[in-house]
């Protein structure tokens, strides 16, 4: 009979497999090395989860989940931060600690990495962008953004984003990236602003504060 798993071992264990992927990478990972990494044997990864290519997409899934609640407790001290804010607070979390950046370097990893090299499915490699994208797109149509609008807006704003994130991986010009990224969400707020019917001289007297 197979042993149970233990949901909250198994979750832990994903969270230590998580930040080992964000350390060293998805080309090549071996379950010999992984082991030794996060301190369990091979057959307790196994019995956790499955193959290689499934502990590999349970570790993509869990870093997206950690992401999405860092998310929501900002969102819960401000339910009314703008698209354009939480993208800062973003830029913000990533240079918070290399753990963070290493996270986000996981995701732009797995997107990029073909099917025949990393064993990843196109789908499970389209949610690294299209999940953020869509929910870009979503929050600047509740800001007042038309749907066909938002599409191609939400598209520009995470591509931005996201080679932002790869520059920094690259290069480690925070001071230079940060003020591009300024530029970049000030093209943003303007499209807010003209669809919310405020002017260049109305929106800072308005209602924006900056997270902290």
């Amino acid at each position: 009979m197979a042993r149970p798993v233990d949901r909250q071992h198994r979750l832990d264990l994903l969270d230590r497999v998580v930040d080992h992927l964000g350390e060293h990478g998805l080309a090549n990972v071996s379950y010999r090395p992984l082991a030794d990494s996060v301190g369990v044997s091979v057959n307790s990864l196994v019995h956790h989860f499955g193959s290689r290519d499934d502990l590999v997409i349970a570790a993509l899934r869990r870093s997206g989940e950690i992401q999405r609640q860092v998310e929501q407790r900002w969102l819960r001290r401000r339910p009314r931060m703008s698209q354009a804010d939480l993208l800062r607070a973003w830029w913000r979390w990533i240079n918070a600690s290399p753990r963070n950046l290493a996270m986000a370097r996981l995701g732009i990893e797995a997107a990029a990495m073909e099917a025949t090299l990393g064993g990843l499915p196109r789908r499970l490699r389209g949610e690294q962008i299209g999940v953020w994208r869509l929910n870009i797109e979503q929050r600047l149509v509740t800001e007042g953004v038309p749907e066909s609008a938002a599409v191609i807006e939400a598209s520009l704003a995470k591509a931005m984003f996201t080679g932002l994130v790869v520059d920094l991986l690259a290069s480690g010009n925070k001071a230079r990236l940060t003020r591009s990224l300024e530029v970049g969400l000030a093209r943003l707020e303007q499209v807010v602003w003209s669809n919310a019917g405020l002017s260049d001289q109305q929106f800072p007297a308005a209602t924006r504060v900056r997270e902290r």
